[in-house]
């Protein structure tokens, strides 16, 4: 222990050395008397740290590091909180819609209502709705499975106002007949490449309940319709929530708008966070022809790059694809999206375009399919390229060195921990093998977190230490907090100038209201940032 502390000390010694040699002006912000969690793997934790322009200048204990202030420079007496590099969100939605009259109620997660109890809530936001005013509603397991969840169940009740549904999920979306004309959906609608509508027994007639690539395009077209000005403001909503957490980059799926046009308006907002474009393309994997993002462009804060796809659902819709069948319902095994061979010919163009590939794969079977993939078209070759799995929920042990030897980033979502009733009716004894963070780690499997629900880091940061669906494969706080942060930074290439708290990365950080560290689990979601700096300039500041 007494060599370990003395080796950190010489390399605290040398970074400040290095920064004071570097510096030619005084910092701008000194942070001092902080638990300063730099990520950094051979010193993770330090007292202070200062910021010269947009840069970490040095970092090392309150006597080395409060010298350096000049006359102008702001110094900030942490008094023993703790500093993070700034939250990296490795997955995430961000999208404006038309306004509209909401069901209200606890949220679907929770409750899990039945169809009937959307429908009395359903017949009391008609009552509140302007006339022709959008509903939109959010439903799980429950009504999923009752057959009388279609389109003519919510007719009857509202005929005239249009009414979209979406299971919590994301994976599932219910319309009337009013919100299908108005999304230009015919009745006898065919189904996209990737994705189908449910239809009436027997016939060709939608029921309006769409799954995949179908309810993608209506989420898209029904995000499309507000103008640019609204679009811009749905996301300076987004970034003014982020810096309050101390979230300071994110990356986007572009699921509700094309990418190009998502980059453009993002780039307009002038959002105080980094972003990240990621293409999502609709018109199926066999159309992919040339890349979105040609590698990378970047305009400001704003970058495009990378292109995703969906090969399967989630367990609460039973789309989660599987080897064997689910433990409730034998009859099926999930649904793949797209065949094994349109896969292989994107991810043969993608090798040659230098293409960052990621792959929604959350079943066993899906699991396979990448990597059987993967290896097929490049094997080690993909590792420069760092191919993403969103979710790989089942990612087993047998599999964890071919994840690391293709150089595969498991960007994970810390809500999917916490499914263990859900989990337990569809898997049974499978549940066991889900969510294997821990030894993910241990195997040197590359791992990010991002959101992709409730945006609350610290919430996450819970979920992600209790890991309810496996307790014996939770993270600890640190490992949690450096997948947020270096993992997702890596996730997206920039591990080398954001990630961590070191002399020469960009000064992205936050200091918080409490020690996530050490906070008792049910209090981490009222964590708050006092102070978020992106690229040295301080975003928000709680007074």
């Amino acid at each position: 222990m007494f060599m370990r502390a003395r080796a950190i000390a010489a390399t605290l010694a040398i970074a400040i050395g290095a920064a004071l040699a570097a510096q030619s002006a005084a910092p701008s912000l000194v942070i001092v008397n902080a638990r300063v969690f730099t990520g950094v793997a051979t010193a993770p934790w330090a007292e202070a740290l200062s910021i010269v322009g947009d840069h970490i200048g040095a970092v090392g204990r309150t006597s080395d590091v409060r010298p350096l202030a000049g006359p102008s420079t702001r110094v900030i007496d942490a008094q023993g909180r703790v500093v993070i590099p700034g939250i990296n969100d490795a997955h995430v939605h961000i999208g404006g819609q038309p306004e509209g009259t909401d069901l209200g109620g606890p949220p679907a997660v929770q409750e899990d209502p039945p169809l009937d109890e959307m429908l009395k809530r359903l017949a009391a936001a008609v009552a509140r709705a302007p006339k022709g005013g959008w509903i939109y509603g959010e439903f799980g397991g429950r009504v999923l499975d009752d057959a009388r969840a279609t389109r003519f169940t919510l007719d009857r009740i509202a005929p005239e106002h249009p009414v979209m549904l979406g299971a919590w999920t994301g994976h599932g979306t219910l319309c009337n007949t009013a919100a299908l004309r108005l999304l230009k959906i015919r009745d006898d609608e065919p189904d996209p490449p990737g994705g189908f509508f449910v239809r009436a027994a027997g016939t060709s007639s939608i029921t309006g309940m769409a799954h995949e690539y179908a309810e993608y395009i209506l989420r898209e077209r029904l995000t499309t319709t507000p103008d640019e000005q609204a679009q811009s403001a749905a996301l300076r909503r987004y970034a003014s929530e982020a810096i309050t957490f101390g979230i300071t980059s994110a990356q986007v799926m572009s699921t509700s708008r094309p990418s190009g046009d998502l980059a453009r308006t993002a780039r307009a907002a002038r959002m105080p966070i980094r972003l990240r474009v990621i293409d999502f393309p609709l018109g199926g994997m066999a159309a992919w022809r040339q890349p979105a993002s040609a590698g990378s462009r970047e305009s400001g804060q704003v970058t495009t790059s990378g292109t995703k796809w969906i090969l399967d659902g989630t367990p609460v819709e039973r789309l989660m694809h599987l080897r064997e069948p689910y433990a409730d319902r034998s009859s099926t095994r999930g649904l793949q999206n797209f065949p094994q061979g349109q896969i292989v010919a994107f991810l043969e163009q993608a090798l040659g375009h230098r293409e960052q590939p990621m792959f929604h794969a959350t079943g066993d079977a899906a699991i396979d399919t990448v990597l059987g993939a993967l290896e097929q078209t490049g094997g080690a070759r993909w590792w420069a390229l760092r191919p993403r799995i969103e979710h790989a929920d089942m990612l087993e042990p047998a599999q964890f060195e071919r994840t690391r030897h293709l150089g595969v980033i498991v960007v994970q979502n810390p809500s999917h921990f916490m499914l263990p009733e859900v989990m337990a009716r569809r898997l049974g004894a499978r549940t066991a093998r889900t969510t294997m963070m821990k030894s993910m780690l241990a195997a040197g499997v590359a791992v990010a977190l991002g959101s992709d629900g409730a945006m609350n880091p610290y919430l996450n940061l819970m979920f992600a230490s209790i890991n309810a669906n496996n307790p014996a494969e939770a993270m600890t706080r640190e490992q949690a907090v450096s997948a947020y942060t270096l993992g997702s930074s890596r996730a997206e290439f920039q591990e080398s100038r954001k990630g961590t708290l070191a002399p020469g990365m960009v000064a992205d950080l936050a200091l918080l209201s409490q020690d996530i560290f050490t906070a008792p689990p049910d209090a981490l979601p009222g964590t708050s940032s006092l102070l978020t700096v992106v690229g040295g300039r301080i975003v928000h500041e709680q007074k």
